[in-house]
C-alpha cells in the first residue's frame, strides 16, 4: 500500500510542479504578491546577438521606467570588474590548450581562430577555452556582437538608476570551472572545425528565442551534449541562488531584472521557483 500511496504522491505533486512551469511565450514577466507593494519585472535575454536584432520595445520600456533599479547577472558597473575578469580569466600554470588537445590540432586550431579572431592563440593560450570562444562570435554571427545587458545599463545610467549583479563574476567563472578544462578543449576544437554548422546551430537558437518561448530556450542548455550534464550547475543552482535576491529586492524597491532567458523557462526556472513560494509571476505581451 504504501507503494501505491508513494505513486499517487509522486504524480500529485509532479502534476502541481507542472502547473507552475509557464506555457506563455513571452519574454517579459510581471512579479508581483506576498509583500511586494510595486510590481517588479523580470526578463529574458540573449547575451549576443548582431545590433539590428536587439529589439527593445514598448512593453520592455514601459516596464523598465516602472522599476528604480536593474539586476543583471553580473554588476557592469563594477569598477574592479575588469580586474576581475583578468585574474579570473586563465588557468593554471599546469593548463595550456597545446597541452590539452595536441600540438596538431592545436596548429590547427590556430590558423582556423586567426582567420577568425584576428589574432593568434598563442596571445591567449592560457585562457579559459570556454572564454576563447567568445572571440569567435563575430566570425560566427558575421557582425559585431551586441546585447541587451549593455543597452539596459545605458538605460539605467541615464536615469541614475543603480545597477547591481545577482551574482559576482567571481562566482560566474566558478561556475564555469565546473566544466573540465579537456572539455573546454574539445568544445573549442569542435567550435573552430565546424564554423559553419554553429553559424546554423546559433541562428535557431535565435529563431527560437525571437518566437519568445522561454521553456524551448531551456532545453536547448539540458539537452545539448556538451553542457547537458553540467544543466544543474549552469542554471540549476544559480537559479536558486538567484530567487532570495529577487524576493528581497523586489519587496525593497520595483526592480526591473534581466538574465538569460534559459534560465527563466522549465520545472526548475526562475518563474517556477518563485510561483511555488507563492508569488505571482504573469506574461506581459507587446
Amino acid at each position: 500500500m504504501k507503494y501505491v500511496l508513494a505513486f499517487f504522491a509522486t504524480c500529485y505533486f509532479t502534476a502541481f510542479s507542472f502547473a507552475q512551469v509557464p506555457t506563455e511565450k513571452t519574454l517579459l514577466w510581471k512579479i508581483s504578491g506576498k509583500g511586494i507593494k510595486q510590481a517588479s519585472y523580470l526578463y529574458g535575454t540573449i547575451h549576443v546577438l548582431c545590433p539590428d536584432q536587439i529589439i527593445i520595445d514598448t512593453s520592455i520600456k514601459t516596464a523598465f521606467y516602472k522599476s528604480q533599479q536593474l539586476y543583471l547577472e553580473i554588476d557592469l558597473d563594477d569598477p574592479n570588474m575588469m580586474a576581475t575578469a583578468m585574474k579570473t580569466m586563465m588557468m593554471p600554470d599546469t593548463f595550456s590548450l597545446e597541452k590539452l588537445v595536441g600540438k596538431i590540432d592545436y596548429d590547427s586550431m590556430n590558423t582556423i581562430f586567426k582567420n577568425s579572431a584576428g589574432m593568434p592563440l598563442s596571445l591567449m593560450g592560457k585562457a579559459k577555452p570556454l572564454l576563447l570562444m567568445s572571440a569567435v562570435f563575430p566570425a560566427i554571427l558575421k557582425c559585431n556582437p551586441d546585447g541587451f545587458e549593455k543597452h539596459f545599463q545605458t538605460m539605467a545610467k541615464a536615469r541614475h538608476m543603480e545597477l547591481k549583479g545577482l551574482e559576482t563574476l567571481e562566482y560566474q567563472m566558478r561556475v564555469f570551472d565546473t566544466i573540465p578544462y579537456k572539455i573546454q578543449a574539445d568544445m573549442l576544437k569542435n567550435m573552430l572545425y565546424h564554423l559553419d554548422s554553429a553559424r546554423l546551430q546559433f541562428n535557431e537558437m535565435v529563431k527560437i528565442y525571437q518566437s519568445k518561448d522561454i521553456n524551448a530556450m531551456q532545453q536547448l542548455t539540458t539537452k545539448d551534449p556538451a553542457f547537458g550534464k553540467y544543466e544543474a550547475m549552469m542554471l540549476q543552482n544559480r537559479n536558486q541562488n538567484w530567487i532570495p535576491v529577487i524576493i528581497a529586492e523586489a519587496k525593497a524597491k520595483p526592480t526591473f531584472f534581466a538574465v538569460g532567458a534559459a534560465h527563466l523557462g522549465g520545472t526548475n526556472g526562475v518563474i517556477t521557483l518563485l510561483r511555488k513560494q507563492g508569488y505571482k509571476a504573469e506574461p506581459v505581451f507587446n
